[in-house]
């Protein structure tokens, strides 16, 4: 297997300690495949402390505690093209 370059969850959040900020990282495919790891900003806890407040939800692994690279999110906009798509061939709103 090689490395691989995948989109990150966070689409490219400077906070992010996965990609920092670059909108993607690099995944070094396993012999076992693509396999879910814990989230290195959140350190799997799924919540960010902040200094002077509450804590709130990771902005990597949105709360999840996890990083499955075999699902990474689509890009922004992506949505939008698959409706406009949709509509073409089987009508509908």
């Amino acid at each position: 297997m090689s490395v691989q370059s995948v989109r990150c969850p966070c689409l490219g959040k400077l906070e992010c300690k996965l990609c920092n900020g670059s909108k993607f990282y690099d995944y070094d495919v396993g012999p076992r495949g693509w396999m879910p790891f814990a989230c290195p900003t959140c350190a799997g806890t799924g919540r960010l402390p902040d200094d002077p407040g509450p804590s709130r939800p990771c902005v990597t692994c949105g709360g999840e505690r996890r990083i499955d690279p075999a699902y990474p999110p689509l890009p922004p906009g992506a949505l939008g093209v698959l409706r406009k798509i949709w509509r073409i061939f089987f009508g509908g709103s």
